[in-house]
């Protein structure tokens, strides 16, 4: 398995379990994807005083949205179903809600 692979499918609970050092790089990655720190040279700065490498953190981002095109397709098309099933669909097949409908409403509107 790729470590591309190990990323994308890291949820919010199970970045606790992750080491090395990067689980808080991991979080603020999650946290980028859910707009938290903005976007832009604002999530630049915000990272940035929050203590975080911004090219690590987008280099995470990458990593997991990347992963995440291909179900995000899947959840346009039906397959996980709506709703909280929906929700724990994606959280049983290891995917982060959030992040998945993130990028579908991206999908949609643009």
């Amino acid at each position: 398995m790729s470590e591309e692979k190990k990323i994308e499918n890291l949820s919010d609970e199970s970045l606790e379990s992750v080491s090395g050092g990067v689980t808080a790089e991991l979080k603020a990655a999650y946290a980028c994807i859910q707009g938290t720190y903005g976007n832009g040279q604002e999530r630049v700065l915000n990272l940035m005083r929050a203590g975080y490498d911004p090219n690590l953190v987008q280099g995470l981002v990458n990593s997991i949205m990347a992963g995440y095109d291909k179900v995000a397709l899947d959840v346009i098309n039906g397959k996980y179903g709506n709703g909280n099933d929906r929700i724990k669909a994606l959280r049983k097949a290891g995917y982060d809600p959030n992040a998945v409908q993130t990028l579908v409403n991206h999908i949609i509107w643009s």
